[in-house]
């Protein structure tokens, strides 16, 4: 592995230096606008850019209403898709239109717009206006598909733009600065300020319960924490405090959550899996249904199912991920790692795919079988864009994603050809050093409990914001294991040379059997920690938390 350091100091820092450099580094350089970035509520397409499209929406919408037409809210079945489709619908749905939300069934349709899932909005709900949240910008034929069935299309998307656009939709509202579901809650505010401007109701959904989905959708979506989204993701995570909407609560319950200000961590391991899984595992639309139901016995038993939904995929991912591994160690490790298994479910290739990308440190292709064609899901490493490579490809009709992650699909007869092509392809990538970014190596003993409460103003961490590491050379002093079968251990260490100050406490969580081995009392080491404050039975500590030990 190799480490590189924003800064190095060999002499202690104080926590305002530590700060400030810091946010150099990030290049911040509004502090204040950077601790309490912009309201979330006051944004507007308009600001975006889109003042164009918005005036197409809104005079789509005003003849929707004045006629008494369904519209339709075409959401994706992710984390940020359901979220954004929960928001359109409430605000609509709020604002008095005949509104539906429709989630395409990740098995039987696929990702976004199909032929299949137009037809099937078409037959449920007859309407004259689909709103896409989270999809729809390479949905060039299906949309065109709509037009001629006499639908009219908007498109809301964040995702890797195609060569070829979408040019039957009535407007395309597109930009990856936000998440699908934050730029569902823009696009929604200006729904909101032209139709009912007083709507007290509506305002306080905006504040609170709609604040905090788009807030999650950012967060699982891994969209950078940086401008309109950190100000969404910062003020949506307070939100969470102020939810009334049953589902989301029962969900903060069935996850170990209160209601206090939650963390990114939280969004992004607790509440958004359980999101998923629906998906995943169902259907998606159930999910979605928790967030917008007014029932609280209803609400109880979505999240209920969610949260069983999301135990019987770990379980699945973990025995999947067994097998894959077992496939990559049979065969050459390639630039970028091709595996398939028919019997994989089609909703836990995406974090098969993840882990064995995480593990080799490298642009990875899961591929499972449904019917007669074969899915795809793809992740990839920081420096190589897994989209821009899979469509210079030619070979694949449907794909979407971001630099990071796709998802697509072939038929059955081309999955030779799509192998043979990427391996050759793949020949020109460059192989990839697993890197490791260290903001500021330093003395231990510079670190404080005034630091910790400094470094907080940076929150909420994530893309784009990365969690401060920190790296100190120590002596380990002394060893503890934790958690029942000792797989976590907890560190006590200290400077080189001193003896005397109490040793600093650090976790570790579940080290490799390879770092175990460097691990031993009274030896020289370099950690590589985040910093945080440890609260139990009303004490607070100062503590390290282990990346990794060199």
């Amino acid at each position: 592995m190799q480490i590189t350091y924003g800064s190095i100091s060999k002499t202690p820092l104080s926590p305002d230096e530590i700060l400030s450099l810091l946010l150099k580094q990030r290049h911040i350089s509004d502090l204040d606008k950077f601790i309490q970035p912009d309201d979330p509520t006051s944004f507007s397409l308009k600001k975006l850019g889109f003042s164009k499209e918005l005036k197409i929406l809104l005079s789509l919408l005003e003849a929707a209403k004045k006629n008494k037409k369904t519209i339709v809210i075409y959401t994706d079945y992710d984390t940020d898709g359901i979220t954004g489709g929960a928001i359109m619908w409430e605000t609509l749905h709020h604002l008095g239109f005949i509104v539906y939300p429709y989630v395409p069934h990740r098995h039987s349709e696929g990702y976004g717009f199909s032929i299949k899932g137009i037809d099937s909005v078409i037959e449920k709900y007859h309407p004259t206006l689909i709103i896409s949240v989270d999809h729809g910008i390479s949905a060039r034929d299906q949309i065109a598909y709509a037009t001629q069935r006499g639908v009219d299309v908007v498109v809301t998307d964040h995702h890797t733009k195609p060569e070829l656009l979408p040019e039957s939709a009535k407007a395309l509202i597109h930009t990856p600065l936000v998440s699908g579901a934050s730029l569902a809650y823009i696009t929604a505010l200006d729904i909101g300020r032209h139709f009912d401007p007083k709507n007290t109701e509506l305002d306080e959904l905006f504040h609170g319960d709609l604040l905090a989905l788009a807030a999650l959708g950012t967060i699982a979506d891994l969209v950078p924490l940086v401008g309109y989204a950190r100000s969404i993701a910062k003020s949506g995570l307070v939100a969470f405090s102020k939810a009334k909407q049953p589902g989301i609560r029962e969900l903060l319950k069935v996850a170990g959550l209160t209601q206090s200000v939650l963390s990114t961590y939280h969004a992004g391991f607790a509440l958004a899996p359980r999101i998923n899984a629906v998906g995943r595992l169902s259907h998606a639309i159930e999910a979605l249904r928790m967030l917008c139901t007014r029932d609280p016995l209803k609400a109880t038993y979505l999240a209920s199912q969610a949260n069983m939904y999301n135990l019987t995929r770990q379980k699945m991912v973990e025995k999947a991920v067994e097998e894959a591994l077992a496939l990559v160690n049979r065969e050459r490790l390639t630039p970028i790692i091709v595996v398939k298994n028919p019997s994989w479910n089609e909703g836990i290739i995406g974090l098969i795919s993840s882990k064995l990308t995480e593990k080799f440190n490298r642009p990875s292709i899961v591929l499972t079988k449904n019917n007669a064609n074969w899915k795809g899901s793809a992740r990839s490493v920081k420096g190589f864009d897994i989209t821009s490579f899979l469509r210079s490809l030619n070979l694949l009709k449907h794909i979407g994603g971001h630099p990071q992650a796709a998802g697509f699909s072939f038929i059955d007869s081309e999955l030779d050809s799509f192998i043979a092509t990427v391996q050759e392809k793949s020949k020109d990538v460059p192989s990839l050093e697993k890197t490791m970014y260290v903001d500021l190596k330093l003395p231990l003993h510079s670190l404080t409990e005034k630091t910790a409460v400094l470094l907080g103003q940076m929150e909420p961490f994530g893309m784009g914001n990365p969690t401060p590491l920190f790296a100190s050379e120590v002596i380990i002093r002394d060893i503890k294991t934790l958690g029942k079968i000792g797989k976590h251990l907890k560190l006590f260490v200290t400077e080189k040379n001193d003896t005397k100050t109490t040793p600093f406490e650090c976790v570790y969580f579940s080290p490799t059997d390879e770092v175990r081995d460097l691990i031993k009392k009274d030896k020289e080491a370099i950690i590589i920690f985040s910093l945080e404050i440890n609260v139990w039975n009303g004490r607070t500590k100062l503590q390290g938390k282990i990346k990794t030990i060199i």
